[in-house]
């Protein structure tokens, strides 16, 4: 067998990624369907599989491309996707090099939306207890969003314009693509550390896909766990994001954001001024009544003619004095009235005498006692005597000391002959003493 014409396995493999390559329409291939089996390896390649009803083919996105995504891929997401074919020789198995993707569908993403919200207003997340107060006139401000873009100029602007003495600490932060949902997670903890009055989350507007980490429901939990008062400026003014829900106060944009954090100087400027003329004007009516007064009572005649003065606060002090000890004298008679009646009521409720005759009662009680014990005893001593008479006249005892004994076979009183034999050992019991004795003789005739 000639095994020039047979092929290595490798060869094969190489020819085929050679035509892979080669084809021109497999160079740009547009595909859509599942994501299936998706991996976010360290090194930020993401493996997958794209699947449809019938058919599966793996799938590779570089690091490279994959931090342009503007979502985090996940298992069941249905997406468009774009990249070229080509053969994975190890295994000989052809996939596609990922090279752009989106969801396919903003349905889904709206549907999703809708699903988180559900899932924060069941926790009572979106309650307006939970809604900390912005600060009136807060010191610092940190705003967590992306120094390049538009937006945060026109933040900055504002707040210097409407309130230069707010200090501005800005974290810059990834907004879009792939790595934007750890950055606003790690700026929002950042933040929230700074010792800030207010923290606004902002950027600006664009697609669902271009604001959806601000839909991620990790991002919305972030915001309303913050200890600082947070204010969410993301996109455009009919622009709802998650965060909007959960977040202290939700501005239309970014800028209006920034407005909303604090206040205007030149109203304030404006205010103090009307304050200050609503003062003057006060001060200025209270300082005439005043004059007023103090000129009505120069003429008053009495200050003319101090002397009418002393002798009016003379005679009060007297009918005041007299006034007192009526009081004080009334007072005492009825205090005197009120002693005299409480020891009469309590020498008519002066326990002694009762004392004296209940222990008379008791003296009388315990001799009648005794006497009657005494008698009691008497009787029973008497009863007692005749019992035992009664009790000796009948015991057997005595009918012992009379002559008489009894006669025992195995510790049982023997009562008729017929009950022994001859040859049984009895014993017989006397008043004192007993004698054992062997039977002779049985003798049962009457």
């Amino acid at each position: 067998m000639d095994s020039t014409k047979y092929l290595s396995v490798q060869s094969l493999t190489k020819y085929i990624k050679y035509k892979f390559e080669k084809d021109p329409y497999l160079q740009r291939v547009f595909l859509k369907g599942e994501l299936s089996n998706v991996k976010h390896h360290t090194n930020g390649h993401i493996y997958f599989s794209i699947k449809d009803d019938r058919s599966v083919i793996s799938a590779v996105m570089f690091r490279y491309d994959a931090e342009k995504l503007n979502f985090k891929p996940e298992e069941g997401q249905n997406v468009l996707l774009a990249g070229n074919i080509t053969l994975y020789e190890a295994r000989g198995q052809y996939q596609i090099y990922v090279k752009e993707m989106q969801i396919d569908g903003i349905g889904q993403l709206f549907l999703k939306l809708e699903q988180n919200k559900e899932l924060l207003k069941k926790k009572g997340y979106l309650n307006p207890e939970h809604k900390k107060p912005i600060p009136a006139f807060p010191e610092h401000i940190a705003i967590v969003s992306s120094s390049t873009s538009a937006a945060i100029k026109d933040m900055i602007t504002t707040l210097s314009r409407r309130y230069p003495l707010v200090k501005v600490t800005l974290l810059n932060t990834y907004v879009q693509g792939g790595r934007s949902q750890e950055s606003v997670l790690t700026n929002l903890s950042r933040a929230d550390k700074l010792g800030a009055d207010t923290v606004i989350l902002a950027r600006g507007g664009g697609s669902i896909e271009d604001l959806w980490t601000f839909n991620e429901l990790e991002v919305a939990l972030q915001v309303f766990n913050m200890n600082t008062p947070v204010i969410t400026g993301v996109g455009h003014e009919t622009d709802i994001t998650l965060v909007d829900y959960v977040s202290d106060l939700r501005a239309p944009t970014p800028t209006a954001a920034a407005e909303q954090a604090v206040p205007n100087m030149r109203d304030l400027h404006l205010r103090l001024g009307e304050l200050k003329r609503q003062s003057d004007s006060l001060l200025l009516t209270k300082i005439d009544r005043s004059k007023k007064h103090l000129e009505s009572l120069s003429n008053y005649y009495k200050f003319k003619n101090p002397n009418l003065l002393y002798t009016e606060q003379t005679e009060k002090l007297r009918d005041l004095t007299l006034t007192l000890d009526n009081y004080m004298s009334m007072s005492l008679r009825e205090h005197r009235y009120t002693l005299d009646k409480t020891k009469a009521s309590l020498s008519y409720n002066n326990p002694a005498p009762r004392i004296k005759d209940s222990q008379a009662e008791r003296l009388r009680t315990e001799d009648e006692l005794k006497r009657r014990m005494k008698a009691l005893l008497g009787q029973k001593a008497e009863r007692l005597a005749g019992n035992i008479n009664m009790l000796e006249s009948v015991s057997p005892v005595q009918i012992l000391k009379r002559g008489y004994s009894y006669t025992t076979f195995n510790n049982k009183i023997v009562t008729e002959a017929e009950n022994l034999k001859v040859g049984d050992m009895i014993e017989t019991s006397f008043n004192r003493g007993t004698v054992s004795a062997k039977v002779t003789e049985v003798n049962t005739d009457d």
